[in-house]
């Protein structure tokens, strides 16, 4: 189990760039938090010098623009953290670099440290802003949270590990969701028991107002209808709710003049074709849920029902088997397109490493010359210590590859085809994703229902879509 957080870090007031990225990646490789900087891995980048290649990566980029902007965003750092108990250092620093590998597509470089000073074990992944050929920067939309949790869940299932169930916020540590995450907010459970009274077809907006009161609903009228749901330690305006329940929209939808559309809270949102089934009794047990959460969710359930037997005959599947092996091959095909794509970003990281040796070497190797010519003079090399000690890296990236260096322009022959070829495979496993989400959530439906009652008959096709 893992919850995650992606965080833009910001040029501090009062600090240079240089001092700011510092101070952040020297903090999320504290030796006292990372075993003596054992459980530290990276990618595109020396853990040593991560600062230094982001900053310079940085600086290529805005002379290419010709300019920063305000307010600009050097670096990303992700937080993942684990249940306590539930996994090793070694396998978290395994799942964080597996999990900035999917999401940066090898195009970013990163740093992972795994801190093990708290009782929960957790990850922080640093990526630089920049791509690494310094053409663009990493774009953090609206759904990036959503799309780094969706990632770090899948990885917790690949490693056998628990997932959080139905978050509140997937986007908070694991300490501040423990506590988050067992209450319905009385919002939510305002918004159910309008659901439900609308579901009643009341004659109007004065009879859903009296549905509302019967159902244990204190309600304040004045220039705007507030309410109190049961429970609830407040009163909550209307139009407070979203623009579905303001007292205009409901009138509109009594009237027969407006469609009502629920809003679906966040920890029941799935992001597949079928919805998963709730678990009403233990919701339920959970505390502070009203008639029109159950209301709310059996509607909910019925729709789940119908929609999992509707997919499973427009896609052939006939029994819990075929299920199970459709599943199983896709899940095959998912860690075949991993494994491809881990190897071509291997192997993208190594042509990286190489035009750099190339460039490092033919920018220093005057130096270098002067340096030799000196009789290795200690004050030369105090002077162009950088130069001289970048022309020894790159020295030794030619002895790795016994002096058979290709050109750059072969270099980046490869690097494109490879980067061609990876966009491929990841289009391919994103086409995927969703129909094995989907399989999943029917496996997750139909395991619900086994759990409740034992059904006579196992194959699917005889099974009846329920009636609305």
């Amino acid at each position: 189990m893992a919850t995650t957080r992606i965080i833009p870090m910001h040029i501090n007031k009062g600090k240079t760039i240089a001092q700011c990225m510092k101070a952040r990646i020297d903090y999320v490789k504290n030796p006292d938090k990372t075993e003596n900087g054992e459980f530290i891995s990276s990618y595109a980048c020396a853990p040593e010098s991560a600062d230094h290649e982001f900053l310079m990566a940085r600086n290529e980029y805005i002379d290419r623009i010709g300019g920063g902007k305000q307010n600009e965003v050097i670096a990303y750092q992700l937080r993942q953290s684990f249940k306590p108990g539930e996994v090793s250092a070694e396998e978290a620093n395994q799942i964080g670099y597996e999990l900035a590998e999917r999401l940066l597509h090898g195009e970013h470089a990163f740093i992972v440290a795994t801190h093990t000073d708290r009782k929960h074990i957790h990850n922080h992944i640093v990526f630089c802003a920049t791509a690494l050929d310094c053409s663009h920067k990493f774009r953090n939309v609206w759904n990036s949270s959503r799309l780094v949790a969706e990632i770090s869940d899948e990885l917790c299932r690949e490693h056998h590990l628990s997932v959080v169930k139905n978050p509140q916020n997937k986007t908070v540590s694991y300490d501040k969701w423990e506590g988050d995450q067992a209450q319905l907010t009385s919002r939510d459970s305002l918004r159910f028991t309008i659901d439900a009274a609308l579901w009643m077809q009341p004659d109007g907006f004065d009879a859903l107002i009296q549905m509302m009161e019967e159902a244990g609903c204190l309600i304040k009228r004045g220039a705007h209808i507030s309410i109190k749901p049961p429970g609830g330690e407040r009163y909550i305006r209307l139009d407070s709710l979203g623009a579905e329940y303001s007292e205009a929209a409901l009138r509109k939808t009594l009237e027969g003049q407006h469609v009502h559309i629920q809003k679906i809270p966040r920890s029941e949102y799935t992001y597949s074709q079928v919805k998963r089934l709730v678990d009403i009794e233990t919701k339920l047990r959970g505390g502070r849920k009203g008639r029109g959460y159950i209301v709310w969710a059996e509607r909910n359930n019925i729709d789940a029902k119908a929609q999992s037997i509707i997919f499973l005959k427009e896609h052939n599947i006939g029994s819990i088997e075929e299920l199970d092996d459709q599943i199983s091959s896709l899940r095959s095909e998912r860690n075949a397109l991993h494994v491809s794509i881990r190897e071509k970003q291997n192997r993208m990281k190594e042509i990286n490493q190489l035009r750099q040796a190339i460039r490092d070497y033919r920018r220093t190797k005057d130096v270098y010359a002067q340096y030799k010519a000196s009789g290795w003079s200690p004050k030369f090399y105090n002077e162009h210590r950088a130069e001289i000690e970048d022309h020894k890296k790159a020295q030794a990236v030619y002895s790795s590859v016994e002096g058979k260096m290709p050109t750059l322009k072969e270099l980046s022959a490869e690097y494109d085809a490879l980067k061609s070829e990876k966009e491929a495979d990841d289009a391919a496993l994103a086409g995927l994703k969703p129909k094995l989400t989907t399989l999943n959530h029917i496996k997750y439906n139909f395991d619900i229902l086994e759990r409740d009652y034992l059904p006579e008959e196992k194959d699917l096709r005889r099974e009846e879509i329920p009636e609305r």
